[in-house]
């Protein structure tokens, strides 16, 4: 028995981001195992990934520690790093009532689409 097949795989275009990035800026630390930390500054983040001004060679694929400030420590993967920044994809994706902490120790707000409508009484 044969049984041909055709499988569609729906991925995004370059420079196309398949949930948004939220403006920030953000001091946090990242390293890679058995490497001593690089402070960095997060530029954009969400709940999938975020780039960052970061001196230094990282490889892609490589597997980074990251440690940001009221999420605490996650790991992280090197998607590209190029002209002193790094774009990285969260290895676990992190939840969005996590990500608001992130961006509420930096007084930014997330965008109108993440917002959520509360009753007034």
């Amino acid at each position: 028995m044969h049984i041909a097949a055709r499988v569609a795989v729906e991925t995004p275009a370059p420079n196309q981001r398949r949930v948004p990035r939220e403006p920030v800026e953000v001091a946090a630390t990242i390293r890679s195992a058995g490497f001593q930390g690089h402070d960095v500054v997060i530029r954009n983040i969400s709940t999938l990934g975020f780039m960052a001004d970061a001196e230094g060679e990282f490889d892609a694929d490589a597997v980074l520690i990251v440690r940001l400030p009221s999420l605490g420590t996650v790991s992280a993967r090197v998607i590209w790093a190029r002209d002193g920044q790094i774009g990285c994809e969260f290895v676990n994706e992190i939840d969005l009532h996590r990500l608001r902490a992130v961006l509420a120790t930096t007084g930014a707000a997330p965008s109108r689409r993440d917002r959520r409508p509360r009753l007034v009484s």
